[in-house]
């Protein structure tokens, strides 16, 4: 039968304790063991302590310990698909101790418990709790029913509190416009309507960002995601009043946490948005459907439209207290960072959800287990005590990020250097994310494009100096096409049909790409295109301009040019100029000192060129080149340049004058353009 983990006994605080977790706090009285020892080193410790996640479950039913443990691995469980991913693992049940602090058994007060499942070969880390020699933070118990009034009341509360007290949140607002259309829920008969914005006064309602995720859904669930759309058919019949039975899930269940926040609106995307309606048209005005939200609900939990979000929220099924191992440590669960739920949560992962998150005052984050909630003035976490218990919150490992409101404090402040910075940032963080339809590729950033047009908007809503190409800004266009990318892309899915070589647009979906934020242009470089701006009224609207800006395929520039290899210049092998022993990132070329060389990193796209004499050339290259010899040299222009900083690469491809970019140069020395001459080139 083996060891009995689950054999209760009651410990010095008279609750029980199995022996599972008696396994758990002889650790500690071991480790304290090995390192007490001069001559032994500091070592993580580890032990299996449950047969199965499903026994741990059953012993959670007495032993307090247990609890602690098993609300832990569930508070880690973000969407429904991790819940049940989770269920499936196989294997046992471990507990891995670290090494005390500065090696010394005198300093492991503080401690992470590490817990995970699975046998050596496959083990999944899955909880992290804090261990202490005081009794830290009270113990949090929430609703497991995720309707319940507690948890109504405690984010009505934030809502109602940054309603009434939070100026800078209300000044956010875009403006007093509701949507074009919005779902009206009728409380009494349960039936929803759609109704036109303009017709009614400025009203309170949700927006709903969420994920269709068909492309993980079966046959039968693309159906009833496809069916929820309004189309021009069935558009008469919705403004007359349409049940819920039948939406998809998610929409379902966000219709009714509308309605447990007392609110009577809603705006979801394929309900809304109605044919004979333009998509793009309506994806110009996400900046007021979003900004103009009472509250912007992202349901993380879920993966596609078709789940639920959890009703029963596992991590919350036990009631837990202070729980105190027998080795005198305190166990405590550990708060998941926002910016964690925001960076593992799939619905971050897709393209629009984006500028849904980056648009709105006021967000509330629905995920498997807990309530998250942010606005520009605070940012709490599910406590059933309307924040009033202290929380233990862990190491924020993506503390990296911005704030979600960040972006319009900056819009709102009119720190043009600030907001440029912030929107290199957005498209950095954009153009890794995944989208379904490649040509959704501007359309899904354009209510993020028309918030940064705000600085530069009169009175009239008329845009004035600036301009939007292609995803660059006319005032900075030499910095943004200092963009590069981390690796280099499969040329054969270059969104040719998107955006021109030149913008980042371009580059294929889920690419990694670094911006550059401290870059000013060469003395010599002019963008020479003519301003579409002028005509007044509507075509100068920020929406108009964004609109038209999403369309341009070329532009005129004016620069220093020259060849980037050689005519004499050879191709090396990249092992021939980086010496196994290299640490430092550095070229060896005392081999072919006298020649003029290149060589092609065929994995990081990097492109050396070396002239005999002279400090070397590094590009990155977007895509990999075909090797055509040095008389098919791609040429170097010279827009941007900050002391190593060179200009962009482009390949002539269709005429002397017409240029597709290739890649950047990120290292070029200072006489590089010395005789190069200046050049009006077209760049597709």
């Amino acid at each position: 039968m083996g060891y009995d983990f689950c054999k209760l006994r009651k410990n010095y605080d008279a609750l029980y304790e199995c022996n599972g977790c008696q396994v758990i706090g002889s650790m500690f009285e071991k480790r304290q063991e090995i390192e007490s020892k001069s001559f032994n080193n500091p070592r993580a410790l580890k032990a299996v302590f449950h047969k199965s996640l499903e026994e741990l479950k059953i012993c959670a039913n007495k032993c307090a310990t247990c609890r602690v443990l098993y609300r832990a691995i569930w508070l880690r469980q973000i969407t429904k698909e991790e819940a049940d991913r989770l269920q499936r693992l196989p294997g046992r049940i471990w507990a891995q101790l670290p090494p005390s602090q500065q090696g010394s058994a005198s300093n492991f007060n503080q401690n992470l418990l590490t817990i995970g499942v699975g046998d050596s070969l496959q083990d999944h880390t899955i909880a992290e709790l804090s261990c202490t020699r005081q009794q830290g933070t009270p113990s949090v118990n929430l609703s497991a029913e995720r309707t319940h009034n507690t948890v109504n009341a405690e984010v009505n509360g934030w809502l109602r509190i940054c309603h009434e007290t939070h100026t800078e949140c209300r000044n956010l607002g875009r403006s007093r416009r509701n949507p074009s259309n919005l779902i009206f829920i009728n409380s009494t008969s349960g039936m929803l309507r759609l109704v036109e914005g303009s017709k009614l006064d400025h009203v309170p309602y949700v927006a709903l960002s969420y994920t269709w995720g068909v492309e993980l859904a079966t046959e039968e669930e693309k159906a009833i995601i496809k069916a929820a759309s309004t189309k021009e058919r069935n558009s008469h019949e919705r403004r007359e009043g349409f049940p819920m039975a039948g939406l998809p899930g998610t929409i379902l269940d966000a219709i009714r946490l509308a309605l447990s926040l007392g609110l009577r609106y809603i705006w979801i995307d394929d309900i809304c948005i109605v044919p004979p309606v333009d998509w793009n048209e309506e994806a110009s005005k996400m900046d007021e459907v979003y900004g103009n939200s009472y509250v912007t609900l992202a349901t993380c939990s879920s993966m596609k439209a078709t789940e639920q979000i959890p009703y029963f929220r596992e991590a919350w099924r036990y009631k837990t207290g202070a729980c105190r191992l027998y080795s005198g440590h305190w166990l405590a669960n550990v708060d998941m960072p926002l910016n964690e739920i925001r960076q593992r949560s799939n619905l971050f992962t897709r393209a629009w959800t984006l500028q849904e998150e980056r648009l709105t005052p006021r967000m509330l984050y629905v995920c498997g287990q807990r309530m998250y909630w942010s606005c520009s003035v605070s940012q709490q976490v599910e406590t059933g005590q309307n924040g009033g218990l202290p929380r233990l919150q862990g190491s924020d490992r993506f503390a990296w990020m911005r704030h979600p409101q960040s972006f319009l404090r900056a819009c709102r402040r009119q720190d043009l250097a600030a907001l440029h910075e912030q929107w290199l940032e957005l498209v950095q963080a954009y153009v890794k994310r995944n989208i379904f339809n490649s040509a959704d590729r501007f359309p899904a950033i354009m209510g993020l494009a028309v918030q940064y047009l705000g600085p530069y908007t009169d009175e009239n809503e008329e845009v004035k100096g600036q301009e939007y190409l292609a995803g660059l800004w006319r005032h900075t266009f030499a910095q943004d096409l200092s963009w590069s990318v981390q690796a280099p892309g499969v040329p054969e899915r270059r969104l040719d049909s998107v955006a021109p070589t030149w913008s980042w647009a371009s580059i294929p979906v889920c690419s990694d790409i670094a911006t550059q934020k401290m870059v000013e242009p060469t003395s010599d470089f002019a963008l020479l295109e003519d301003s579409r701006l002028g005509s007044g009224g509507d075509l100068d609207k920020a929406s108009k301009v964004v609109k038209r800006g999403a369309e341009i395929k070329s532009v005129t520039v004016r620069g220093r040019s020259r060849r980037l290899l050689a005519k004499a210049s050879t191709k090396r092998e990249w092992s021939s100029i980086v010496p196994w022993h290299n640490a430092k990132g550095e070229f060896d070329f005392s081999g072919c000192i006298s020649d003029f060389i290149h060589a092609q990193n065929l994995s990081t796209g990097q492109l050396v060129v070396y002239e005999p004499h002279k400090q070397e050339v590094v590009a990155q290259l977007d895509y990999l080149l075909a090797e055509k010899g040095s008389r098919d040299s791609p040429n170097v222009f010279s827009g941007s340049d900050l002391k190593e900083l060179g200009g962009n690469g482009y390949q002539d491809e269709y005429s002397s004058s017409k240029y597709q970019r290739v890649g950047i140069c990120n290292s070029v020395h200072d006489s590089f353009f010395v005789a190069a001459p200046l050049e009006t080139i077209v760049l597709v």
